[in-house]
């Protein structure tokens, strides 16, 4: 079990504020103003005990640096109270692939499908350990394009719903008439891999006119996930953490989107229940200027980076490093943390 606290207000006739860092460097840390104290997860094993009893014995504290500070000392009084101790955790975790189907994302892809099989060996291994308390995930894949631009209709988008595996092109991807794949499960990454290389929608004569959106399909997804939509089930509520991944080798179209970062982030944040209940993961270009690798070019992406450093459990990987292990290796340790550390939902 682990426990977490979050904006934690103290009510205190006395009150000494500190931040409290991370013993190697890396990890946890927190913010301080006067009678509010801000923990942000680490290990996620942090309790309030902790950040009370953090002194060598001698009324100082070892930094981990080679000197001692002052402990922290609070005046409480008689008696102090916190109110019930939190249990954080998810059970579950839903993770969304926002995909770029430009033509120029096909070797992107083709790393993804690459990497996708040690991605879910980890992802198993995470909900099979008896001391985690996940027992399951779900992957379900969307893509990029919106139908509706100011310059014409990019038929092959899928408005923020989840891919069936049909299309002109393939078969089902042996979806057998689901919108999601659940796992552990013998067939994840085979199945995954089909519903990613090729996620459009299933008109006629469809175009592509290569205006990326993700924050408008982001949000779009959200409002398809309510009760009655199509993406409806799929996140699984207080329990769960949601997680959005983003592949892109461009911005999102500043000319054609009808949002921004901020108000993209406040969707999510009102979906889920708080914003550290969920997730960004953007593999994309630099925010200022392009770059090219193995993969081609990438443009520079500086809304998608405004948006995920928004996020407090956002990551941001490099797409044009030419290999997508690294960035899905940091991205499972953020998720792994992240659903750990789930706080219940805010409200």
């Amino acid at each position: 079990m682990h426990l977490r606290l979050a904006s934690l207000v103290l009510s205190l006739s006395s009150l000494v504020c500190a931040c409290v860092g991370d013993h190697d460097g890396g990890g946890a840390s927190a913010s301080a103003t006067v009678g509010i104290t801000t923990v942000m997860h680490g290990t996620g094993d942090g309790t309030l005990q902790d950040l009370l009893t953090t002194g060598t014995g001698d009324g100082t504290t070892d930094d981990g640096v080679g000197g001692g500070t002052e402990a922290v000392k609070l005046d409480l009084g008689v008696s102090a109270d916190f109110g019930p101790l939190v249990e954080a955790g998810c059970e579950s975790i839903d993770v969304l692939f926002v995909v770029d189907i430009s033509a120029s994302m096909n070797e992107e892809k083709a790393n993804l499908d690459a990497n996708f099989p040690s991605f879910v060996s980890v992802l198993d291994a995470y909900v099979g350990d008896p001391g985690n308390q996940a027992m399951g995930y779900r992957l379900g894949v969307t893509n990029s394009s919106i139908v509706a631009n100011k310059a014409g209709k990019s038929t092959m988008g899928l408005d923020g719903a989840l891919f069936d595996g049909e299309n002109l092109f393939d078969d089902d991807c042996e979806m057998g008439g689901e919108l999601w794949i659940d796992g552990p499960a013998p067939a994840v990454a085979s199945t995954f891999s089909c519903l990613a290389a090729d996620p459009r929608s299933s008109c006629n004569l469809c175009t592509d006119l290569g205006r990326e959106r993700p924050l408008d399909a982001i949000e779009m997804f959200l409002a398809k996930a309510g009760p009655g939509g199509v993406n409806d089930g799929f996140y699984r509520g207080d329990a769960s953490l949601l997680v959005i991944v983003l592949l892109t080798d461009e911005d999102d179209d500043v000319g054609n989107t009808t949002t921004t970062p901020a108000g993209t982030k406040a969707a999510l944040d009102k979906f889920t229940g708080g914003d550290q209940r969920y997730v960004v993961v953007t593999i994309a270009g630099p925010r200022d200027v392009a770059c090219d690798s193995t993969f081609g070019s990438a443009d520079p992406a500086p809304t998608l980076h405004a948006f995920t450093s928004m996020v407090p459990n956002g990551m941001l990987g490099d797409i044009c490093q030419g290999d997508l292990a690294q960035a899905l290796d940091q991205a499972l340790a953020l998720i792994q943390l992240s659903c750990d550390t789930l706080p219940p939902p805010v409200g």
